[in-house]
């Protein structure tokens, strides 16, 4: 008779195999079955989440009358010159939407998983929300919440490292004046249901500026042991929003007169940083959130990069009147990915060299950098379907 070998025992010799053969592995039985989507593959996931394979941005191009838009990918570390799309990852999952794909319907991506929003209210498509994984081919359609109402700006929450689980979240801004100005529909893909909470800050932002942007926050999101980050309107401040807990914080940034107005926020190693010029434009300064968990969190100045410093090697981007800015931070090393609409460059904070990443064609630009900007990494986790699968 055989001999069964403990779960923990399967696992470590599974792990030790090529990802593609592992995953093949999962018909064995309903044991390696679970084994393998439920532990080995978020361990591979978070593997993969520390070596970043790509970018994904959004490019503009002059077209008569403005600008054009479409969404763009660039490999890392191997690409210098980039069109736009590159070894056709776009295509890879445009082709799995069951709509058209534009610009404004990616919307975020969080260690593997891209989430789009469709804006198209009609019936023939009852869902507003998708989880794509490129990797394992597969797009799911989230169930509308109840009761159904227009799409919202929303974000994806997931680690691997954590849970097999991931949240999709949207935000809710409310026209009038309330002691609660925003909600949060959330829903688990672990229990397949969207929950609804209000937003009470533990600090009022200011009130003029509070009437005026209705609370609303940058698009960019950084999700991180249970919470979601993101940049407000409201100058100077960063919101936490805990996925857990009705305990969400206004954080004031530490640029008060800063040259941009929102800057740049980011996780590396478990950290959230956040990054922006000084207000002559001369400076690009780094932030380490500390203390990030408490109700009174506090920023310590990292770093401090000369702009003229950098732009010394690049003339051309000198005489062009374009400015570096953060636009992404390697999650697992002392790399910061510096850019400016033309091209992306690698800026080691440590030794303070810095080395081209990619450069774009000519008449093709990188949109809103700081905050549309992306690091994707392959995520291996497979995706359980809800209501109706849209592929």
């Amino acid at each position: 008779m055989a001999v069964q070998l403990p779960d923990d025992m399967i696992v470590e010799i599974l792990c030790r195999l090529p990802v593609k053969v592992v995953m093949r592995l999962k018909v064995v039985s309903k044991t390696w079955h679970r084994l393998i989507s439920n532990v080995c593959a978020p361990l591979f996931s978070a593997a993969a989440a520390a070596h970043p394979s790509g970018f994904l941005f959004l490019c503009s191009f002059q077209i008569i009358g403005g600008l054009g838009y479409f969404a763009a990918y660039a490999s890392y570390p191997d690409v210098h010159d980039c069109v736009g799309q590159t070894d056709g990852f776009v295509d890879s999952y445009a082709c799995m939407l069951p709509f058209m794909l534009s610009s404004d319907h990616y919307f975020d991506c969080c260690n593997g998983l891209l989430l789009f929003v469709r804006r198209e209210q009609r019936e023939a498509l009852p869902h507003y929300y998708f989880v794509c994984n490129t990797t394992t081919r597969q797009c799911v359609a989230i169930p509308n919440p109840r009761p159904r109402t227009a799409p919202f700006a929303a974000a994806i929450a997931y680690d691997p490292a954590k849970s097999p689980h991931y949240k999709v979240v949207r935000f809710i801004y409310l026209e009038e004046k309330t002691s609660c100005p925003v909600k949060l529909d959330i829903f688990s893909s672990d229990t397949g249901k969207w929950v609804r909470r209000g937003v009470m800050l533990s600090t009022e932002l200011p009130l003029a500026a509070a009437d005026a942007d209705k609370y609303g926050c940058i698009r960019r999101s950084i999700y991180l042991d249970g919470m979601i980050y993101k940049l407000s309107f409201v100058v100077n401040y960063l919101i936490r929003f805990d996925l857990n807990a009705p305990s969400d914080v206004a954080i004031e940034l530490p640029h008060k007169n800063a040259a941009d107005r929102h800057g740049f926020i980011g996780m590396s190693r478990g950290s959230l940083y956040y990054s922006n010029q000084d207000e002559s434009g001369l400076m690009i300064s780094i932030w380490l959130l500390e203390d990030r968990c408490k109700r009174d969190p506090f920023w310590k100045l990292t770093h401090n990069i000369s702009v003229d410093s950098l732009t010394s090697k690049y003339p051309d981007v000198r005489n062009s009147g374009f400015h570096f800015h953060t636009y992404a931070i390697h999650p697992a090393s002392d790399i910061i990915f510096l850019g400016n609409p033309t091209m992306v460059l690698s800026y080691d904070l440590k030794s303070n060299k810095s080395e081209d990443v990619f450069t774009l064609s000519s008449g093709l630009e990188i949109s809103s950098g700081q905050h549309f900007v992306h690091l994707y990494s392959p995520c291996y986790a497979v995706l359980s379907n809800f209501d109706n699968n849209c592929g």
